[in-house]
This record gives C-alpha cells, structure tokens and sequence, in this order.
C-alpha cells in the first residue's frame, strides 16, 4: 500500500519536523523503549507554545500525524505527557 503524505497539512509536516529533532536528541541520549524504538517527551502544550498555535490545534495534527502512522502517541498517566 503506498501512502502520499502530500494529503498531510502543512501546519502537520512542520510539526513532524520538529518532532524528528527531537528524535535525534533522545537516540543521542539512548532514550529508547522496550522494542528499541527511540521516543520522545514533548507535553502538548510545550509543542503549542514552542509554534504558536493552540493546544486544541496541536493536538489536531498529532492526531494526522498518527493517523499517517507517522507517529504512535503514549499517555505516562498521572498528568504526565
């Protein structure tokens, strides 16, 4: 099955490449989950403030990016991202 990534939003791509950045630092830093698969801890509202955008909107291209399974999102529990 072939998947075109042009039907992602802009606002989605740009997040996705922030998300790789982070990426990068936490294989830097050995930060990798039980299947050896590096992740990342980037709260909601850190990613809203850090590009401008509302909570409501971030999460709004999370769920693309996920639904693209360019991403697979966790919730820690306890309030934690």
């Amino acid at each position: 099955m072939m998947v075109f990534f042009g039907a992602l939003s802009i606002q989605a791509k740009l997040l996705y490449g922030l998300l790789l950045d982070r990426m990068a630092v936490s294989m830097k830093n050995h930060w990798m989950d039980e299947q050896n698969r590096a992740y990342i801890i980037y709260p909601i509202k850190e990613i809203a403030e850090d590009l401008s955008i509302s909570q409501r909107k971030t999460s709004d291209y999370l769920s693309e990016l996920e639904q693209f399974g360019l991403i697979e999102k966790k919730q820690r529990g306890q309030g934690k991202a």
